[in-house]
């Protein structure tokens, strides 16, 4: 009981901690010649960016096939499986009636009067009673092609190509200043 108090109480004060984002503050060069250098980093960080983004396409392309090509083989497998749970669901609805058979006539309004689904409660409805089913069978899920094509596009497509720790460095050796600041967006202190 004192581990559970532990745990609420330190998710509580973490969720009240505040919460801060990095960003960066570029300080453009004063040079002439930083100036120039600064503007080929620019056009190499757009072009980045453009190749980045273009090889993101075709990735994307590539894992909407492969998603739509694994949704069928997910689809015949959850097919199976709703088979299975509908045989499961059928045996596990038997195991309660049999649990709940009297063994007189009925579901507890046999001979000696059982009350609602428990049965009777002469010594004999007892022997009856068959075992208290284990578990209720877990309903498949459906798969869905919109999660396929996420899960593999984000198991196979990386957006970020590096473009920026280029451009950051490209920045400074143009003779610029490079600042990372925290700043305090959420439950931040007063």
């Amino acid at each position: 009981m004192r581990y559970i108090f532990i745990v609420i109480s330190s998710l509580f004060f973490l969720g009240c901690s505040p919460k801060y984002k990095i960003v960066n503050e570029y300080i453009a060069p004063q040079t002439e010649a930083g100036v120039v250098r600064l503007g080929e980093c620019q056009k190499q960080y757009g072009s980045c960016k453009e190749v980045c983004k273009a090889n993101f396409e075709i990735c994307k392309t590539k894992a909407h096939a492969a998603a739509k090509a694994n949704f069928e083989n997910k689809m015949q497998q959850y097919l199976v499986a709703q088979e299975r749970y509908i045989d499961d669901m059928e045996m596990y609805q038997l195991e309660i009636d049999l649990m709940y058979f009297d063994g007189f006539g009925g579901y507890g309004y046999g001979m000696y009067g059982g009350y609602g689904r428990y049965g009777g409660f002469y010594p004999h409805s007892m022997l009856m009673m068959g075992p208290m089913p284990l578990f209720r069978p877990v309903r498949p899920r459906k798969p869905s092609l919109q999660r396929e094509m996420q899960a593999a596009e984000m198991q196979m497509c990386q957006i970020d190509c590096g473009c920026t720790k280029t451009y950051d460095g490209c920045f400074i050796s143009s003779g610029g200043v490079l600042k990372i600041k925290r700043i305090c967006v959420e439950n931040c202190p007063k």
